[in-house]
């Protein structure tokens, strides 16, 4: 027993003498002590960089663009690459390419050709975007006598002079048919040197399919001025007044040969010897009922305000209004165009 006591302390003893030595030299690591020195300084690459002078690129000589244009000669142009090649080879340019003057000038030919037909196909599947009436009237056919505006059927007249229709006369008869106006062409009338149309036209119907009744023979200005005043203002009236539209004008003169008031007192030419005036006698609307242009009763209101309506309204399309309340004028409305000097019109 005692010999295993001592060897249990033996081996404690050995035990404690190496955990001592461990700690003798830890802390022998941990008061080393530093042997540098301490005046020396550290020195980084940043500052040596700023310690030593930089190179200045100034003094680092340039090449000179003009000695370097001078030294070197300039491209040669095409007519020189051509010369040398002819002059080199003994034949012309083209020979020496492999090209044959015949045969070029059969390919340009052929492309010209091509390019012809390609552009009349273009053409042939272009549609036809149509013809402006009022931009090329110079250019259309003369009108013939007879002939009819809105789908007439009468037969065209030969017997008139032949010559181009003016273009005042065709652009008006070309608005005559883009309002829808039906009329016919008359042969010219000449009846004197005083009275006559060179170019008159027949109205049958107005916008709206407003008949004229009886047709009446006028100049075309006239024509358009009066489809225009229907359209515009005696149809809109009769509408709003009445609740319906219009079914016929009734029309008491157009072309006529006379002097004003029927020759009454009076030597001067009308106006209805031109062609350049119409008479209107009444209205008749979809319902029947006619207003004719005579002075209404007291309480007449409707009539009496369409009446008054369109007598005032006529002043913005004809130089001329004349009707009930001026002499031989009590049961129509007169409407012309005469020109006057002082250029004012004059509605009574």
């Amino acid at each position: 027993m005692s010999f295993s006591y001592l060897r249990h302390a033996v081996s404690c003893t050995a035990i404690s003498l190496a955990l001592a030595g461990c700690s003798i030299g830890g802390l022998m690591t941990s008061f080393s002590v530093d042997t540098s020195d301490k005046n020396s300084q550290v020195v980084t690459r940043s500052e040596v960089a700023r310690t030593q002078p930089a190179a200045d690129s100034s003094k680092t000589p340039q090449p000179d663009a003009s000695r370097l244009a001078a030294d070197e000669p300039p491209p040669p142009t095409i007519e020189q690459l051509i010369a040398e090649t002819e002059t080199s080879a003994g034949v012309p340019i083209d020979s020496y390419l492999g090209f044959s003057s015949a045969e070029d000038s059969k390919d340009v030919t052929a492309i010209a050709a091509q390019e012809a037909r390609t552009a009349e196909r273009q053409v042939a599947d272009t549609p036809d975007p149509g013809i402006d009436p009022i931009k090329t009237a110079s250019l259309l056919p003369h009108v013939q006598p007879g002939a009819t505006g809105q789908g007439g059927m009468s037969a065209p007249k030969q017997n008139r002079i032949p010559g181009l229709m003016p273009l005042a006369e065709r652009q008006c008869r070309s608005e005559l048919n883009r309002m829808g106006v039906t009329f016919t062409e008359v042969e010219a009338i000449a009846n004197g040197s005083q009275c006559g149309i060179e170019y008159p036209v027949k109205l049958r119907r107005l916008p709206g399919d407003i008949a004229v009744s009886p047709n009446v023979t006028v100049n075309c200005d006239t024509a358009l001025a009066f489809a225009q005043w229907v359209q515009n203002d005696v149809a809109p009236a009769a509408r709003v007044r009445y609740l319906t539209g219009l079914k016929s004008i009734q029309t008491m003169g157009g072309y006529s040969c006379r002097r004003v008031n029927n020759g009454t007192n009076s030597r001067t030419m009308s106006e209805h010897s031109k062609g350049n005036a119409i008479d209107v006698g009444g209205f008749t609307l979809n319902t029947g009922k006619k207003i004719d242009i005579s002075r209404k009763g007291l309480f007449a209101f409707r009539e009496k305000g369409l009446l008054k309506s369109v007598r005032a309204s006529g002043c913005d399309y004809f130089n001329t209004v004349l009707g009930p309340g001026y002499p031989k004028h009590g049961d129509h409305f007169h409407f012309d165009l005469k020109q006057r000097s002082s250029g004012k019109s004059y509605c009574n």
